[in-house]
């Protein structure tokens, strides 16, 4: 999903959560975001959300910043909050029934990095 010309979200939960926060905050995103934006602070609680993830391993369903890339800065950047927990998390393993064993070793990395 784009937002603006120069920032890309790369998954649909952080989309979500981003985009309800957006709803009840005046501003734009650019207000809110971290090292390119402005980073000033939500001040209202986001719209309820509710996240239901298909993939396993980047708890994306359960933390409070959306993280989006920006091509023109070749960085990631975040959108954080309090505000921004999802209201409710579905989270069904047979979900990730159908995944290919490719899929499931990426995330495993993604845990090994947050550890980090």
């Amino acid at each position: 999903m784009r937002f603006g010309r120069r920032l890309w979200w790369r998954q649909s939960l952080d989309a979500a959560k981003a985009v309800a926060a957006l709803l009840t905050n005046h501003g734009g995103l650019l207000d809110y975001l971290e090292v390119v934006g402005r980073a000033q602070p939500l001040v209202h609680p986001a719209a309820p959300c509710v996240t239901i993830p298909t993939t396993a391993g980047t708890g994306a369903e359960v933390t409070r910043n959306a993280v989006l890339a920006s091509p023109a800065h070749q960085l990631k950047v975040s959108l954080r909050s309090p505000h921004m927990l999802p209201r409710l998390a579905l989270v069904d393993p047979e979900l990730t029934h159908g995944l290919p064993p490719a899929a499931h070793r990426k995330h495993w990395s993604r845990c090994a990095h947050a550890a980090d």
